[in-house]
């Protein structure tokens, strides 16, 4: 409470409220959510910018081409964007079980292989396909309720 210098009479003074997106992320599904698209945009610019880097290469020794790889603008970028989801990943771990949340991650390699089609055109063997098919199986059979768990 503060006091006001005209009349001096205490004043209360509003606390700071939480937007209402601070209140959201802190939902464990949201935040894990957000990890995840952070997570696979990240990686996605990441390749985007080592594609670019390879275009780009030059002739010079190791640390030449380290120090080309690392100044390309979308590595800079993706690697950014995924510590942004780490932040998240954070958020996440610090409100649910990371036993239960760490094998829900298997969706990052599942949205990775998509994004990898759509955006850098890339084949997707039956074999790998089938393999995505698996993961994602996985991940429903792990979350499924059971009706003898607790």
């Amino acid at each position: 409470m503060g006091v006001d210098p005209q009349s001096a009479l205490p004043v209360r003074v509003a606390a700071p409220s939480v937007s209402a997106s601070a209140k959201l992320i802190r939902q464990w599904p949201v935040a894990f959510a957000a990890s995840t698209i952070f997570v696979v945009c990240g990686h996605s610019l990441i390749k985007a910018g080592l594609n670019a880097a390879a275009a780009g290469a030059s002739g010079t020794g190791l640390a030449g081409r380290i120090a080309h790889v690392l100044f390309q603008p979308l590595v800079i970028e993706g690697l950014l964007i995924y510590f942004l989801g780490t932040i998240c990943w954070m958020m996440a771990v610090a409100q649910k079980e990371i036993s239960f949340l760490y094998p829900l991650t298997s969706v990052n390699y599942v949205m990775v292989v998509g994004t990898s089609v759509v955006f850098f055109h890339e084949v997707i063997s039956a074999r790998r396909a089938l393999g995505v098919v698996v993961i994602v199986l996985g991940m429903v059979l792990m979350n499924r309720k059971s009706r003898i768990d607790p």
